[in-house]
């Protein structure tokens, strides 16, 4: 899957940046599944459209319906400039396969201490 264009963006309320991207093809369960690697998915199959939301803390949700190509992607705003590629790298490696599940752990990581670095950073300067 690959993302065709940004349909809206929105700054909303909390600071946080939203995104509506159109993808070249539909969402898929197997696309859910290599979600469930990197953060929560919850699915609801019973809905008309089957709805997915996926959470990785600090980082990025994704919202959308499974078999369709819109998707919705928020943005922490604290992290907005460490997260702003996360879902096109979940869209890149998802092609890669089992190999692309350990690359992204570890890009992952990077990006998860970088994190962690600034929010001790942000810690010491309210003490």
């Amino acid at each position: 899957m690959r993302i065709v264009r940004s349909v809206n963006s929105k700054v909303c309320v909390d600071g946080s940046q939203l995104k509506e991207f159109l993808l070249d093809e539909p969402l898929t369960l197997e696309f859910l599944t290599f979600l469930e690697n990197f953060g929560s998915v919850r699915y609801l199959p019973h809905m008309k459209m089957p709805y997915f939301s996926f959470e990785k803390a600090d980082f990025i949700s994704v919202k959308g319906f499974v078999g369709d190509p819109c998707v919705d992607v928020r943005y922490r705003k604290e992290f907005q400039d460490l997260t702003a590629d996360y879902f096109h790298l979940l869209l890149y490696y998802f092609r890669e396969g089992k190999e692309g599940i350990e690359k992204l752990r570890a890009i992952g990581i990077t990006i998860q201490k970088k994190i962690d670095a600034r929010q001790n950073s942000d810690r010491e300067k309210v003490e």
